[in-house]
């Protein structure tokens, strides 16, 4: 087992391949109080690098212990140089941190990278699925304002990865809406899947136009009203279907 050194804070730097994006102050402050009453229970894992040392993990305690006003922190020194250190901090704080979605397959994105693996590698040395890490990886296809959302709870990683099947300019569009009307996993996949049931769209004129439109207005003052339902409008080469669905009032 290594030996744990007790290091000054002031001598370490954070990791710049730390994939945690976004720290909650909340967390860190709990984490804080939590390192004052009872100790730091794990140390941290550094390196030797110009000037001082290097995180490799543990960057929540290390921000914690800044809090608190600490001058030195338990740690523990690797040798290692930059890609190896690279690889541990990021398959370290994917299997011990609650990394989101983005956070996620931005670590597998760069571990594929800095390895020269392919999926399936990668997911045999995570212990993942190798569509596991696919699907991941698939969700930085998404616009930046959905990543957003994904990291910000907005939405759920099955929401987005329902998104990736709807084309890019109707997008915007749908996101919005699902956002707008709180939908569900299902709610949404089912509202994806009468989307793309459009096979050839040629648009619509002419009293057919006047006619959606009408339902539409309809449709709205009856959710303005307190009805809980959906609306699908699927173009075929011929027709115009509407489907609308109300939950019964209890």
């Amino acid at each position: 087992m290594k030996e744990v050194v007790k290091i000054q804070l002031s001598k370490i730097k954070p990791n710049i391949n730390q994939p945690r994006l976004e720290f909650d102050d909340e967390s860190i402050s709990g984490l804080a109080q939590s390192i004052k009453e009872l100790g730091l229970l794990q140390p941290v894992t550094v390196r030797k690098a110009d000037k001082g040392y290097e995180l490799i993990a543990g960057e929540r305690r290390y921000r914690a212990c800044l809090l608190n006003g600490d001058k030195t922190i338990d740690a523990i020194v690797l040798e290692k140089n930059d890609d190896e250190s690279a690889n541990l901090a990021l398959i370290e704080n994917m299997q011990r941190e609650d990394l989101n979605a983005i956070e996620q397959a931005m670590a597998m994105q760069k571990l594929m990278r800095i390895e020269d693996l392919t999926q399936n590698e990668l997911a045999a040395k995570l212990g993942y699925r190798q569509s596991t890490v696919a699907n991941k990886i698939r969700l930085l296809k998404l616009p930046d304002y959905i990543k957003k959302a994904i990291s910000e709870n907005v939405i759920t990683e099955r929401h987005a990865r329902a998104l990736l099947k709807v084309k890019s300019e109707n997008l915007k569009e749908v996101f919005d809406t699902i956002v707008e009307r709180e939908y569900t996993v299902s709610k949404t996949e089912e509202y994806i899947r009468a989307l793309n049931e459009k096979t050839r769209n040629k648009g619509i004129s002419g009293n057919a136009k006047i006619a959606v439109n009408t339902i539409k207005e309809a449709y709205e003052m009856c959710r303005k009203s307190g009805l809980d339902g959906d609306m699908f409008i699927t173009e075929y080469d011929n027709d115009v279907k509407i489907t609308i669905k109300f939950k019964k009032q209890g």
